[in-house]
């Protein structure tokens, strides 16, 4: 703190700042050297040429009917019981999406639909939805 004398006989103290100033410039050089200096953020993916790529077709969605009396109709077609599984290997042997789905009639016993659920399954179909009646 130092002392002004010439304001008329009376004493003034005024802040000395130029300590204040160096502690300050320590804080800030320190406060840089503990801060990251690499910045954390999202890793971001560059683009691809649009014309490269090809869009896929859509693949038309496969329909398996169980009508009350038991017969399986897969996509507008008649199946028998027997080659069920066989016609669902044909239809997803090219496939890349293994989505079935299944439409029972409301009459049928759960188990008509379980033994279709149990053969689709079979056939490595890894997705079965349930259409309402």
């Amino acid at each position: 703190m130092a002392m002004d004398l010439n304001s008329g006989g009376r004493v003034r103290a005024s802040i000395n700042m130029t300590p204040m100033i160096d502690v300050l410039l320590v804080l800030l050089i320190i406060f840089m050297e503990i801060s990251p200096q690499t910045p954390a953020g999202l890793s971001a993916a560059v683009p691809r040429d649009s014309a490269a790529q090809v869009a896929p077709e859509p693949e038309s969605a496969v329909v398996l009917e169980i009508a009350g009396n038991g017969k399986y109709t897969l996509n507008t077609e008649a199946v028998s019981t027997e080659s069920l599984a066989d016609e669902l290997t044909r239809i997803y042997a090219r496939r890349a999406s293994r989505i079935l789905f299944l439409k029972g009639a409301p009459e049928l016993e759960f188990s008509t639909v379980a033994s279709a659920i149990d053969t689709a399954h079979g056939v490595n179909i890894t997705q079965i939805a349930l259409m309402p009646r």
